[in-house]
């Protein structure tokens, strides 16, 4: 028998901050750079193609003695029920004894470890004068790239939100994201200044840009050729299953690559229509931003390079954040014990 503490989405919110989430997916890439940590080979399953679908992102860290997986299930007639749309559940195993330890909301911390994983690549691959942030997508998720930023490089004061599905500036999901931005801050303790605005023109944004987040489902590449500066640096969010591409292959080749996981990447990743291609090559990607947290690689080279990093979602980051979660919840005697 053995004891699963389950957290719901309520509970995870009491222990777990855009600052537990940086720390948590930096040290995740840190163990996978040594050794310590592996992601094995998404599960993919349509149900009905572009209706109902779900995968299966699993892997170990063994440096928090821990092996897991996150099931993400999405089914777009769920709202018509009342229902969410997405439906995350994340499990946690002793990797001594195969033991279950902990069943929680995975919906409650993807957001936050997501925006960390975007925020890391800006920390580690970013100009160190890097002022003005440009986010393209203006979805659910563009709210925690925003706070994962801001939360992890203090030098942005500047933020622009352009939404490439449409021709206006999205005025009002700024509006709404200011006060969602600010209360991810406040709940980790973080207070300082910045300002974020809507943009209509993805050019003109891109232009201006140190940092470029893209957090969009495209499939029809939304940063173009000649759009990004010498010296910017784009963390590629969006691109999560194959047949995704937000950033334009021109763009990929003059740029030095880094990503998460390699083979992932190039499977179902922001690489993966590039290497198929034949646009790039694997060997074009330079390092695991691991690599360089560790110090095994050097990362930016120069003020004038373009740095793309390609983070397409691995088991190690919701790993590495729900352990955070799990350990403050006994802590505090949070969640619910329910014996197996």
């Amino acid at each position: 028998m053995a004891e699963v503490r389950v957290l719901s989405a309520e509970d995870v919110a009491q222990v777990f901050t855009i600052a537990d989430a940086i720390e948590a997916v930096e040290e995740a890439y840190r163990q996978k750079a040594e050794g310590k940590g592996r992601a094995w080979p998404m599960v993919y399953e349509a149900f009905e193609p572009g209706v109902a679908d779900m995968d299966i992102r699993s892997g170990e860290l063994a440096g928090s003695g821990l092996f897991g997986l996150k099931l993400t299930a999405w089914f777009s007639k769920n709202p018509a029920q009342g229902l969410p749309e997405i439906f995350g559940t994340t499990l946690l195993c002793d990797n001594g004894t195969g033991a279950p330890l902990a069943l929680l909301n995975a919906s409650a911390i993807t957001g936050l470890r997501t925006g960390a994983a975007a925020a890391l690549g800006a920390k580690w691959l970013a100009r160190a004068d890097a002022k003005n942030l440009l986010v393209a997508g203006a979805g659910h998720m563009s709210t925690f790239q925003v706070a994962a930023v801001l939360a992890a490089c203090p030098g942005i004061e500047h933020v622009e939100v352009w939404d490439p599905m449409r021709a206006e500036a999205p005025e009002a999901r700024v509006e709404l994201m200011r006060g969602e931005v600010e209360k991810i801050l406040s709940a980790a303790g973080i207070e300082r200044g910045y300002e974020i605005v809507a943009v209509a023109d993805g050019e003109l944004a891109c232009a201006a840009a140190d940092v470029i987040v893209t957090i969009t489902p495209a499939t029809d590449p939304i940063i173009k050729a000649g759009w990004v500066r010498p010296g910017t640096h784009v963390s590629a969010v969006g691109a999560d299953m194959e047949g995704k591409q937000e950033v334009a292959s021109d763009v990929l080749r003059e740029a030095t690559l880094f990503v998460d996981d390699r083979a992932q990447s190039v499977s179902s990743g922001e690489l993966e229509v590039p290497v198929k291609t034949g646009a790039i090559a694997e060997g074009d990607i330079a390092a695991e931003l691991g690599e360089v947290i560790c110090g095994t690689h050097a990362g930016r080279a120069s003020d004038d390079e373009i740095t793309v990093f390609d983070t397409s979602g691995i088991a190690v980051q919701d790993l590495a954040a729900s352990k955070v979660a799990y350990d403050r919840a006994l802590e505090r005697g949070i969640g619910t014990t329910v014996a197996l």
